[in-house]
């Protein structure tokens, strides 16, 4: 009904009036024709009811019994003849409904019968108001939901289906408002913030702040929504008493005791707006749905097909986990050449910066080690002689002393072969606007870059010449590393644009792709660890410190050590499948070496298009991509294994929907976990810091089978072992307050 959210409640034991209609009126501006729709059509009934009550708050009680002497409301409330009772009821902070005033038709006694049933009249209104088509689904036969908490059940609620009309919102924070009395009566305190668990009942939150707001003379509280299972442990933990959290709902009220039991809050600061009614703890639920009866409680779930449930939306039934196990079709050439020309530079780290105030690069080279590679020299001076217009009279390079050297040495070349007496010019790319009368229109250019990302710089260096320069150009890089290999086809795309068909050409040296996020793990990694102090060997500290970024970054340290005290490096064994050129284990950028040709293989996975669609690490469809767990077993190299858990994306280590597979790495880990201290245990801890963060998910019953297999099998008497179990979370984690820097 617009304007007005209308039910209809049997109040029993009442004598002769039972049967009431309610007019809940939401807070705000009263339309008269509204209300008189309202009443007419709560009088059109076939069983017309016994009293038609007007529900708003107090404040509003004088303006409606005013309005009343309207036209238009005094025809609808002759209506009511003289056997239906007209009266307005009103409500204040607590929530409970009061007779205010009877306006036709006064019922002797009318005060008490009302008097006490405000729960049994916010009850129908409740369950009008959830009676909504689609607010309870149940799973298709054969299947069962598989929810983001990883709990199944062949059932599902869905408030935000019930949130379709404001009135029906505005009625659903009036029936908070006796949680919010019972609240402010235990915190006394004011309210901080209005936690949500999703933003489908932001309405809501948002509808009970006003009202909270004019009702308790109180400052406006803010609405953050912490994203249901997946937030709640990013969620700062609001101050004891300053909060109210609104679950939208939970079949189990799992979600409520999580947050209860992360916050330490006190019961009457959280509510689950819907629940099941043979669920534990649904007396503090606003509330409950009667379970169907063709939902068998006691129905195995093992036997039924998954069908996950992704934010408010259901994965289609037939498209289980799409699992991609790596092969050789998977080899990146590009990548694997330019892992053979740095591998033994000493040149590549994980998380470098090169200087103090630069950004920490996920794979970092040392421009300086490009020109020392094999192959360039030879490289430089062909793309000199053959792909270098012969009319070129300067250079421009990157602003940083790697490029500088390579435009310098380029300049000298250049000299030599073209039989010149005066030398080329070397300007800096922040010198180009002041410099920009020694840049010939017509002539030719060269720009310069030792090591460039995605070309942002050579991007700004091409527009600063924009005005200045419509010659031939060629750009020269030196190694390019980009997350995909659209950035690198984009930025040559973009380079060669020219209005006046000018001949540009873009030549690399080498070039590789490693995927997004490749550094998150570690930074997640010092996140957790920040606090840990020495606990774990001064060795493992330095390594947290060091995550932040140093010049060269990570090699030796790249991951966690294999050994007791956490101080013996993991190292590369022979034969590689992905590498088809020799390669020194102690060289300290091998470890990096394979980072990057791991996050290389992962991301050509992605991105490529193989004909054959079982290679795909993606999918057209809505369907969730696994790693084949089997890839840990056939590439079961320490260092491998623990770049592979780096590299994947978040989701692509998740095995919790897919049974098989979180069975075959249940066994994987056992076996892992037993052989710590041996040469097919060497990454242990890289294992357990990926289901520490998550990064690695079992289904729910294996993991706590491994947490049961474990717990008395890994004593904590070595630093690694400590730092296992910690990761575990079988203890836990040490607090020194040692914080390393930037963190």
């Amino acid at each position: 009904m617009k304007g007005f959210f209308a039910f209809d409640c049997v109040l029993p034991e009442t004598g002769p009036v039972r049967n009431f209609h309610f007019l809940f009126k939401p807070p705000g501006k009263l339309h008269a024709t509204y209300l008189a729709d309202a009443i007419e059509h709560g009088l059109q009934t076939v069983n017309a009811p016994d009293v038609v009550a007007v529900v708003c708050s107090s404040s509003e009680e004088a303006e409606i019994k005013e309005r009343f002497q309207e036209p238009v409301l005094v025809q609808a409330a002759d209506r009511t003849s003289t056997k239906v009772c007209l009266c307005i009821c009103a409500f204040d902070r607590d929530g409970t409904l009061q007779l205010r005033d009877q306006l036709r038709n006064p019922v002797a006694g009318l005060d008490s019968m009302l008097r006490n049933r405000t729960e049994a009249i916010r009850t129908a209104g409740l369950d009008e108001l959830f009676s909504a088509h689609h607010v309870l689904v149940m799973a298709p036969p054969g299947f069962t939901f598989v929810k983001p908490s990883e709990k199944r059940s062949t059932l599902f609620l869905r408030t935000e289906e019930a949130l379709t009309e404001v009135e029906g919102v505005q009625f659903l924070a009036f029936a908070l408002l006796h949680k919010l009395k019972q609240r402010a009566d235990m915190c006394k305190g004011d309210l901080d913030v209005i936690f949500i668990d999703s933003m489908g009942i932001a309405s809501v939150a948002y509808a009970l702040r006003e009202m909270y707001c004019t009702l308790f003379n109180a400052p406006q509280p803010r609405v953050v929504s912490f994203h249901s299972h997946d937030g709640i442990e990013h969620i700062d933990a609001p101050l004891s008493g300053t909060s109210f959290c609104i679950i939208s709902a939970s079949s189990s009220l799992n979600l409520e005791r999580e947050w209860r039991q992360r916050t330490r809050c006190h019961q009457e600061e959280v509510v689950t707006l819907l629940t099941l009614e043979d669920a534990k703890g649904r007396e503090n639920a606003l509330f409950a749905l009667p379970r169907p009866n063709d939902s068998n409680v006691e129905q195995a779930t093992r036997h039924l097909r998954d069908l996950p449930i992704v934010g408010e939306h259901f994965a289609p039934a037939d498209l289980l986990p799409k699992s991609v196990l790596l092969r050789w079709n998977h080899m990146e050439r590009n990548a694997e050449e330019f892992c053979c020309k740095f591998v033994r530079t000493n040149g590549l780290g994980v998380l470098g910066r090169g200087t103090a105030h630069a950004k920490v690069r996920p794979i970092y080279l040392d421009g300086t080690k490009v020109a020392l590679s094999p192959g360039f020299d030879a490289w430089l001076y062909r793309s000199l002689r053959q792909r270098t217009p012969a009319s070129v009279h300067a250079i421009i390079h990157q602003n940083d002393d790697a490029s500088l050297g390579l435009a310098q040495e380029c300049a000298r070349r250049l000299t030599e072969i073209m039989v010149r007496y005066e030398s080329v010019l070397v300007i800096n790319e922040t010198e180009i606007a002041a410099r920009a009368v020694e840049i010939s229109k017509e002539s030719g250019l060269l720009i310069v870059a030792a090591v460039a990302g995605r070309g942002t710089r050579m991007l700004s260096i091409s527009r600063d010449l924009r005005d200045l320069h419509e010659g031939a150009r060629t750009y020269l890089i030196g190694a390019q590393i980009a997350e995909t290999a659209n950035q690198i086809k984009v930025l040559t795309d973009n380079l060669k644009y020219s209005a006046t068909k000018a001949n540009i050409e873009v030549v690399r040296f080498s070039q590789i792709a490693i995927g997004a996020g490749l550094g998150e793990s570690f930074m997640d990694e010092a996140r957790l660890l920040k606090n840990s102090g020495t606990a774990f060997g001064d060795e493992y500290n330095a390594r947290i410190a060091a995550i932040a970024g140093t010049p060269a970054g990570q090699n030796a340290r790249t991951f966690i050590g294999l050994n007791s005290d956490l101080t013996e490096p993991m190292k590369l064994r022979r034969d590689f499948a992905f590498w088809n050129f020799d390669y020194d284990a102690d060289t300290a950028g091998t470890t990096s070496a394979v980072v990057a040709m791991a996050g290389a293989i992962l991301q050509n996975a992605r991105e490529t298009k193989f004909e054959d669609q079982i290679l795909r690490l993606s999918t057209d469809a809505f369907q969730q991509v696994i790693l084949d767990p089997e890839n840990f077993a056939r590439y079961n190299d320490g260092v491998i294994q623990a770049a592979l858990l780096r590299c994947a994306r978040v989701g692509e280590l998740d095995y919790s929907k897919e049974q098989n597979a979180s069975q075959f790495m249940l066994d994987l880990l056992k076996r892992i976990f037993e052989q710590h201290d041996r040469r097919q245990g060497e990454a242990a801890a890289e294992f357990a810091l990926a289901l520490f963060t998550q990064r690695l998910r079992l289904y729910l019953v294996h993991r706590r089978e491994l947490d049961a297999h474990l717990r008395d099998s890994l004593p904590a008497d070595t630093p690694r072992l400590r730092l296992i179990r910690a990761f575990l979370e079988l203890e836990p984690l040490p607090d020194n307050g040692d914080l390393p820097p930037e963190f």
